[in-house]
């Protein structure tokens, strides 16, 4: 199956967040955090007004920060008004219609909010997002700090195999709302048999504002070309860390999950592919679906399973009545699903799968 993580950061990142490093991605990041203002404050006590044609936003203090186009997307979301509408507005009436929401919203409150600010400070401030006190920011600088640490052993930015030409950039980018990193281990190849020998490839992504969760996608593949587009993808796999609550504690085990998954022999995958793929689970379709079904440790439905074993190309996937064959067709099922939590499940109970010993 194919991957188009890597690709769509590739063709739609500027120049200006592709990195050539990991150590210039770090830079760059922990600039952004040493220039960054958190800031508490009751949503009551917020203000917005008009200047230059610029929405500004202040708290208790009165100090105004100039809102980025992602911040006033948030402030528009919290209080359920169309930011694609509002933005259209002159900056004076957008301001007169986010006052009202943020007077109406406090007053149907049971209790006041605190939001949480991260400001950028340069010369004016500048405000990144708007959250509320249940947020827990992970910095992107701070998993850059853990990914420099495996090129110590043996990994390094994932860069194209085939296609060269259409641009050899290493798989690296952030900016001040998001970071990507796509690195492999090309010293620890694997032989998968069928499909020869592959990498083990491993995609971390964070965002610092809010945009997104800290995800980490491990699985393994063939090749990448030139557009970045991931061939021969197996085995993928999901951990999400939402930044809520105790996100930092579970951070932690994250890492150490990816720590795990860097320190994995070769051989050790090899045994394992090998295991899987001699694995039949049933003689027919509904054999399989049902013996898979009647697992409850899989925590799936039925209906998932029949996607999945549908999904399944033999040429690419293998037998799907196969412990190895059910997984790439589950795999392969969810990266058509455009919901990011349905398609983390289906990832999990293909990894639930992949790991048991029927």
């Amino acid at each position: 199956m194919e991957l188009f993580k890597a690709h769509h950061q590739w063709s739609s990142r500027p120049e200006d967040e592709k990195f050539k490093t990991l150590r210039d991605l770090f830079n760059a990041t922990k600039a952004y955090a040493e220039t960054a203002i958190e800031k508490e404050t009751l949503f009551s006590d917020l203000r917005v007004d008009a200047e230059k044609g610029d929405v500004y936003i202040s708290g208790k203090s009165k100090v105004w920060a100039k809102m980025t186009h992602w911040a006033f997307g948030q402030l528009c979301a919290r209080l359920e008004a169309p930011a694609s509408y509002l933005r259209e507005l002159p900056a004076t009436l957008a301001c007169q219609n986010l006052s009202y929401g943020l007077a109406n919203k406090v007053k149907d409150a049971a209790k006041d909010w605190t939001a949480n600010l991260l400001l950028h400070k340069n010369g004016g401030l500048l405000l990144r997002s708007i959250m509320t006190d249940r947020y827990s920011r992970i910095w992107n600088h701070e998993i850059a700090t853990r990914l420099m640490m495996f090129e110590t052993m043996g990994w390094d930015l994932a860069r194209p195999d085939i296609r060269k030409e259409m641009g050899n950039w290493p798989s690296c980018y952030a900016s001040d709302h998001d970071m990507f990193v796509f690195m492999r281990n090309k010293n620890l190849t694997i032989d998968a048999q069928k499909s020869g020998a592959v990498y083990r490839g491993v995609i971390v992504e964070n965002s610092e504002v809010g945009g997104a969760a800290l995800k980490m996608t491990k699985f393994m593949y063939i090749e990448m070309c030139g557009n970045h587009i991931i061939w021969g993808a197996s085995d993928v796999q999901e951990l999400r860390v939402k930044h809520v609550g105790d996100a930092r504690n579970k951070w932690s085990l994250y890492m150490g999950e990816l720590k795990k998954y860097a320190n994995e022999s070769a051989s050790e995958e090899e045994a394992k592919i090998k295991s899987v793929k001699r694995a039949v689970l049933g003689k027919t379709k509904e054999e399989v679906l049902d013996f898979l079904f009647g697992k409850r440790a899989l925590q799936t439905s039925y209906k998932t399973l029949e996607c999945g074993y549908d999904a399944v190309i033999e040429d690419q996937d293998g037998n799907p009545n196969t412990q190895w064959g059910i997984v790439q067709g589950l795999t392969r099922y969810s990266q058509t699903i455009p919901y990011a939590d349905e398609r983390t499940r289906v990832d999990k109970v293909a990894g639930r799968i992949m790991e048991a010993e029927f």
